[in-house]
């Protein structure tokens, strides 16, 4: 979370509310067919959209790619070509849940269904079809903004595991709890709904 933290630190909210909008701008078109997020893959192999082969395999990337991030990160660290890649390189991670297990787990669920009403009902009614993009980035953004002090509103298992697990003194149950359970209820509590 290199980024996010450069960004806060330097530009404050703002900042990162634009990296946010401008990152999930990109990914709507690099990323369309990618599966990114373990909740939409639990919920295709509930449905029967996914065998278990093709779920654990999706799943098991999705992991790899989390934990070779990492490794990928430290090295691009290591070239020092900034001060704050070599501070980046030398300190210990830190978790960014900063609030109780059960705050933590409804402020990361109710940003998740946020999302996910917000596309709902903004692919289906409420704007011209040529600015949904950029609505639902900026709403990613401003959710993301609102819950970053208290958990880093990953609202994403695999975003957070790969940035915060074994992270401060969040032990492995309270991180599950949180970055897991919460997202993968939202989820599905949203499909339940819309």
């Amino acid at each position: 979370m290199f980024d996010v933290n450069f960004v806060m630190d330097n530009y404050g909210l703002s900042g990162v509310f634009l990296e946010i909008c401008f990152i999930e701008f990109v990914n709507s078109f690099l990323l369309r067919r990618a599966h990114a997020d373990p909740c939409s893959l639990f919920y295709s192999y509930l449905n029967g959209q996914h065998s278990s082969r093709i779920a654990s395999l999706l799943l098991l990337t999705q992991f790899a790619a989390g934990y070779f991030s990492y490794f990928v990160s430290k090295t691009f660290y290591s070239f020092g070509l900034h001060f704050k890649h070599i501070e980046a390189l030398e300190d210990n991670c830190s978790s960014d849940l900063t609030v109780a297990i059960i705050y933590g787990s409804v402020v990361e669920a109710i940003g998740l269904l946020g999302c996910k009403i917000a596309e709902h009902f903004i692919d289906e009614t409420l704007i011209d079809e040529k600015y949904v993009t950029i609505v639902l980035s900026a709403i990613s953004g401003l959710i993301t903004i609102l819950g970053i002090n208290l958990t880093g509103m990953y609202a994403n298992p695999i975003v957070a595991w790969a940035l915060t697990f074994n992270c401060g003194e969040v032990t492995h149950f309270a991180h599950f709890i949180v970055y897991w359970l919460a997202p993968l209820f939202a989820f599905f509590l949203s499909k339940w709904l819309l």
